[in-house]
């Protein structure tokens, strides 16, 4: 995995969430959406044939809470790792689930918010995973939930 520069939660939600959907893979990335824009972003991905997970890190204040969420909500096969290495592995290789892009939403992130190192750690792996999607003209965005519905 490359090094990317730390990436923290984005601080102010996307103005218009809708406007990182197309079909265009360069908007991949890490955004931050308000829990009342949540019901027309699933919408708009469903329109689009992409899958839509929602992860719910309520009980995740560290990496192997974060990897525990992550594997139970995105359905990761049995032979899921529970390592860094893995989570970038699984998370830039959806086999298991073909679509013609992904949405992930992290949701209860204020726990795992309140641990900038593990944040920091994970945002990383994220960020370097959509990269890997868009060097492959496949849309994949990462939604910070602020505000839940």
């Amino acid at each position: 995995m490359t090094p990317r520069p730390t990436r923290p939660v984005p601080a102010t939600p996307v103005a218009d969430p809708l406007a990182t959907f197309s079909t265009r893979p360069e908007m991949a990335g890490i955004y931050r959406i308000d829990g009342q824009d949540l019901p027309a972003l699933k919408a708009a991905a469903s329109d689009l044939g992409q899958a839509v997970f929602t992860v719910d890190l309520r009980h995740a204040r560290n990496i192997p809470g974060f990897l525990k969420a992550m594997k139970r909500d995105l359905r990761f096969p049995d032979d899921f790792g529970k390592n860094l290495d893995a989570l970038n592995d699984y998370l830039t290789d959806f086999s298991w689930h073909p679509a013609a892009g992904y949405v992930i939403i992290l949701a209860h992130s204020e726990a795992l918010q309140a641990n900038p190192s593990s944040l920091a750690t994970l945002n990383e792996v994220l960020a370097f995973a959509a990269e890997s999607w868009k060097n492959r003209d496949i849309p994949f965005r990462i939604f910070y939930l602020h505000g839940q519905p």
